[in-house]
């Protein structure tokens, strides 16, 4: 975008929250001016005061000076307008605000987005009169939300959206929960977060704090019964896991220390309890799950050129319920041939006639993550023949009723989308489209959220919808499509950084992805932690890649040469599993233009991927990555970004497509404007 258009944009707005200060204390007058002298002092950060955050591109400059002069002045002129708010509370606010503007330094001044969503979410929550839909939107982004709580700590709002973050994320309510002790409902929500995640609390209890104090005395049993795990056991137990069994009288205190010690009787317990329609430790119980489960499921992902009889042995011991679990908690990890294996064993061992009386009898536990996994790797057709069509309809209607009641609702909703993109038969597309159309008319006018959520789904599939949410959605869609070569070139240079570990399958990938380079038009630059990539024809490319050998103070080198040079990576490749991504994740800024992630497809990622870096196009694989199938998509995508043409991600698939006939894993990989998740969550925030 024309930066001038900006300046003349930013400079019609003014700072005109400076000067309509009116019946203000001197405390509010003094916190506006301290945010006014930050707003000045971020200006500068490019060496001229101009009303302009000058940074590598347009768009960047335009998001930055929007974001830290446009949209903090734009708050303050909120907070003083607000004549229902105190004094302690616009000075509460301002605290806030200028906290977030203290925190921008000229090391970080790019790290915009780090801003953005809160100074976004503040607008809205200053805004927004209407309950239900300011619930929505703080549920759209619970980690930001958690960051501005000064700003509706006393409306209708705070006391149910602080619930359902318990029961999504305890651990980041529980930073924050100094932040609401005082208020008359905070009793109410350690409560909960001791009912949800009585694992993330035992942490808060070997010292004298707030949590502590009302943990210690809370009126509540079940309360009462994880400060009496602490009194009896301290905080090195994990009894606290099994606190749904200590509550309901089924296990002492000695009992639940004495199994959890062990990683397999735990495993099995936790199985079994996990079946319990109201299940308290829900959070703590699913990331031991999800522990024990990736164990076991990359032990048999490591036997994968062994035999069958070798490969699935350790399966002997588990029934068809244990199966399953290992399964759904791993998604992110299990490989094609692992989940097919572990599928027929399931199937096998199954000792009811109907499929859906097996998800039945497991109280339909992560059954939204089972359907889309079956789905993805063409199961689902197998699992649904073991049903009627009655029960068919039963099992669309309940996968696809209620996602905007759920504490996930925007997960669930990735998990309905991808479930329906991976669906073969027509016969079951068409009763999977009859529940969600039914669905959407039940609730069409009734419940605002409800229908917004659900007619973006439908425009995904190309089934309905609102005109809004599809007009939306196809901007969204056609914007992903094709990426102005423009973009991933930053003063005429293309920057990468690419992501190994020291394992194994890390080092093979690395010694393999170096011989794709090396011919006439790019050259190896060797360092002592990472090697360098760069092109000797045609537009400017540098790649950094670490060594994986050297896999910590490759990173670390790579980081310390960008922040020197105040450049950061338009491309991230992260190349391998998906417990290794948060190294590259955390790593994105809003300079990344385009992010390749691998095996890590699911919502989570994907989501924090666009936290980090809102307009990056995502590639990414529903499977664990090949070197076979990574190391051609990065040659073919980086000779696109040499030769300076657009990338127009539809002729590169088909490219590859030819290029990786023999691949059959390339069929797994999903180009940026097919991703639907990505789709659906851009979209989605877009539209709230």
């Amino acid at each position: 975008m024309n930066s001038r258009f900006t300046r003349i944009k930013i400079t019609g707005l003014c700072l005109c929250a400076f000067y309509c200060i009116t019946n203000a204390s001197v405390v509010v007058d003094k916190k506006v001016e301290q945010i006014k002298l930050e707003i000045q002092r971020i200006d500068l950060i490019d060496g001229k005061e101009d009303q302009f955050v000058f940074l590598k591109s347009d768009l960047q400059s335009e998001y930055a000076t929007q974001t830290y002069l446009v949209s903090s002045a734009g708050i303050v002129e909120k907070i003083l307008e607000n004549i229902a708010s105190t004094d302690v509370q616009k000075v509460d606010q301002l605290n806030r605000t200028l906290a977030v503007l203290k925190d921008v330094s000229a090391k970080n001044v790019h790290f915009y987005t780090r801003v953005k969503p809160i100074f976004d979410l503040i607008h809205k929550v200053q805004l927004v009169d209407d309950v239900t839909q300011l619930n929505a939107i703080l549920k759209s982004n619970v980690f930001a939300s958690l960051n501005l709580i000064a700003f509706y700590i006393d409306m209708p709002v705070a006391e149910a959206f602080f619930m359902a973050a318990a029961r999504t994320e305890p651990t980041e309510l529980i930073k924050h929960y100094i932040e609401i002790d005082y208020k008359p409902f905070s009793g109410k929500i350690l409560d909960e977060l001791c009912r949800v995640a009585p694992m993330k609390i035992k942490t808060y209890l070997h010292t004298w704090n707030p949590v502590h104090q009302r943990v210690k005395t809370s009126q509540t049993r079940l309360t009462n019964e994880v400060y009496r795990i602490y009194q009896e056991k301290g905080t090195t137990t994990r009894a606290y896991i099994l606190i749904n069994d200590i509550y309901n009288g089924k296990l002492s205190i000695d009992e639940a220390h004495a199994i959890a010690k062990d990683d397999v009787s735990l495993f099995t317990y936790l199985i079994k309890m996990r079946s319990a329609s109201q299940l308290n430790g829900e959070h703590s119980v699913d990331d031991a799950l999800m522990y024990q489960s990736l164990k076991q499921v990359q032990l048999i992902n490591e036997l994968h050129e062994e035999s069958d009889a070798v490969r699935f042995k350790s399966l002997d011991r588990f029934d068809a319920h244990e199966i399953y679990t290992l399964m759904v908690y791993s998604e992110n990890e299990i490989y094609t041939s692992t989940f097919l294996g572990m599928y027929a064993q399931m199937m096998a061992k199954m000792d009811v006639k109907s499929s859906f009386e097996f998800l039945h009898h497991g109280d339909f536990k992560k059954f939204r993550t089972f359907i889309k996994m079956a789905a993805g790797y063409n199961s689902l057709n197998s699992f649904l023949a073991r049903m009627t069509e009655y029960e068919k309809q039963k099992l669309f209607t309940k996968l696809v009723t209620g996602l905007q009641n759920a504490n996930d609702n925007l997960e669930s909703a990735v998990a309905i989308a991808d479930t329906y993109g991976s669906l073969k038969s027509t016969a079951n597309k068409a009763l999977f489209e009859q529940a969600i159309l039914g669905y959407y008319v039940q609730i069409k006018e009734r419940d605002i959220e409800g229908e917004q959520l659900y007619s973006l789904i439908l425009n995904v599939f190309e089934i309905g919808g609102s005109s809004s949410s599809k007009k939306a959605y196809t901007e969204q869609e056609v914007n992903l499509r094709i990426l102005p070569i423009s973009r991933v070139f930053k003063e005429n240079k293309n920057i990468q950084q690419h992501f190994f570990f020291d394992d194994a399958d890390g080092r093979a990938s690395y010694g393999h992805f170096l011989a794709v380079f090396q011919n006439g038009n790019w050259e190896l630059i060797d360092h002592e932690t990472f090697v360098v990539i760069k092109s000797t024809a045609g537009k400017k490319v540098e790649m950094y890649i670490n060594k994986p050998d050297t896999e910590y103070d490759g990173q670390d080198a790579i980081k310390a040469y960008f922040q020197e040079t105040e450049r950061w990576p338009d491309v991230v490749v992260h190349r391998g599993h998906s417990y290794y991504a948060n190294a590259a994740i955390e790593s994105l800024t809003p300079n990344a233009e385009i992010v390749f992630l691998g095996s890590c497809g699911g919502y989570n990622a994907i989501s924090s991927v666009l936290n980090y870096s809102p307009e990056a196009q995502i590639i990414s694989s529903k499977q664990i990555g090949t070197m076979m199938v990574n190391d051609v998509l990065c040659y073919e995508l980086n000779e696109v970004i040499r030769s300076g043409k657009d990338i127009v991600w539809d002729e590169l698939w088909d490219k590859l497509n030819v290029k990786l006939a023999n691949e059959s894993r390339f069929k797994d990989y999903i180009p940026p404007h097919k991703n639907l998740g990505a789709l659906l969550i851009k979209t989605y925030r877009e539209m709230l």
